[in-house]
């Protein structure tokens, strides 16, 4: 501010009082882009109205009752107004905490779609805290949540399938569609990363190949391109991905992962590295399973992965995963009924978090009927759970009545 903006506040304060002054600063701030400042200002003046001291730690909190709906909305209509100041000027970082702090992301999330890696200057390439501008960008959306498929395709593009995986399977923050959305990115890039190295294999053998991208196509009848112990994506990667890829419900990822072990089954037997049991024959047995999820042998899936569960014994700390899975399996074909009887073979003794099945009172929940929970949580001696089943069966069968 020069001295004539200050004097315009003194000048304004003895002419037409202080919420004039408040006004005038306010308009200061935000023609010269200053938006905490402008933020302070705005709230300054609701102080003012309210009697409160104008600086200093007193909260709108300690406000008597009626007056205090009146303070929430000025403060989320302040955040709004800075958040979208900074916003219209590109800068997401300075918007979000904003946004955040009222709860309301969307205006955030559609930035960073739009959102692209500015033309990198020695100036702008890290920020204070030693952070580039996509690294600032997936933190927001991915890592504090405004736009988490956003970031995680951010992730895939600046840091690779590597990186990716890894937060997908150690450090992912968020559950359910988040999840789910950033699972079918990871299942597609990996795919096409596999179609276009078997594809430029190919053209190096053949003369006249046609652009395909179903890989048990490209893979038919060329056994050569697994000759000499050859492969054409990083084998940890393909594991990883075709293992994430059975907790997804997307259709398309499903077969676009059931055709990557149709490419596992082709490599040389010890390239085919096994997982715990049931998915000691990695690539095969997940390819049963995935071809079950999209309604292809569903019995034949059932039987094999039951002889599974049966013939193997929990673990030593009472975890039976092969019978979590076939649970996982019959849950997802919608056999609640048939998940239940599962459940009741091979988990119920196990107190612990499950790893891949469902809850028994979400599939009891599914299947309308809680016979099964209510005789466990008696023989458990939970009360808590043996009075959401009752009360929860009551209401299934009023619903009917």
């Amino acid at each position: 501010m020069g001295s004539t903006t200050y004097e315009d506040l003194e000048n304004t304060l003895e002419k037409d009082g202080p919420a004039r002054t408040f006004d005038l600063l306010a308009d200061t701030l935000r023609a010269e882009k200053k938006y905490p400042q402008l933020f302070e200002a705005l709230l300054m003046k609701k102080r003012h109205e309210l009697g409160m001291p104008l600086l200093g730690a007193e909260t709108f909190r300690d406000l008597p009752e009626e007056l205090r709906v009146q303070v929430e909305d000025h403060y989320v209509h302040v955040c709004r107004e800075v958040g979208s100041l900074y916003l219209s000027s590109g800068d997401i970082a300075g918007a979000w905490p904003y946004f955040r702090a009222i709860d309301e992301p969307k205006l955030v999330a559609e930035a960073l779609d739009r959102w692209q890696l500015p033309e990198a200057t020695e100036s702008q390439t890290y920020d204070a805290h030693g952070n580039s501008p996509v690294d600032v960008i997936i933190d927001i959306a991915l890592t504090q949540g405004a736009n988490p498929r956003r970031g995680y395709e951010l992730l895939l593009s600046h840091h690779g399938v590597c990186r990716a995986i890894t937060t997908i399977e150690h450090q992912f923050p968020h559950s359910g569609e988040a999840k789910e959305a950033c699972g079918v990115l990871l299942v597609r890039r990996l795919h096409s990363d596999l179609v276009s190295n078997l594809l430029h294999d190919i053209r190096r053998r053949e003369a006249e190949v046609q652009p395909d991208s179903d890989i048990r196509r490209l893979i038919e009848g060329r056994a050569w391109l697994f000759e000499d112990r050859g492969y054409h994506v990083d084998l940890s990667h393909l594991q990883s991905v075709v293992r994430v890829s059975v907790g997804l419900g997307d259709k398309e990822a499903l077969g676009l992962a059931l055709q990557m072990t149709e490419y596992g089954r082709k490599l040389p037997r010890d390239y085919q590295s096994n997982d715990q049991p049931p998915f000691d024959d990695f690539y095969n047995d997940y390819r049963i399973f995935l071809q079950a999820l999209l309604g292809i042998g569903v019995d034949g899936a059932i039987r094999y992965y039951t002889i599974k569960a049966d013939r193997a014994s929990p673990s030593e700390d009472g975890k039976h995963f092969p019978g979590e899975i076939l649970v996982h399996l019959l849950w997802r074909v919608g056999r609640p009924r048939e998940a239940i009887q599962a459940y009741r073979k091979h988990l119920k003794d196990f107190r612990g978090q499950l790893s891949a099945s469902p809850s028994l009172f979400e599939l009891c929940n599914l299947a309308g009927d809680f016979t099964t929970l209510l005789e466990l949580a008696k023989d458990r001696n939970d009360l808590l759970e043996y009075t959401a089943a009752l009360v929860r069966g009551r209401r299934e069968r009023t619903a009917v009545e």
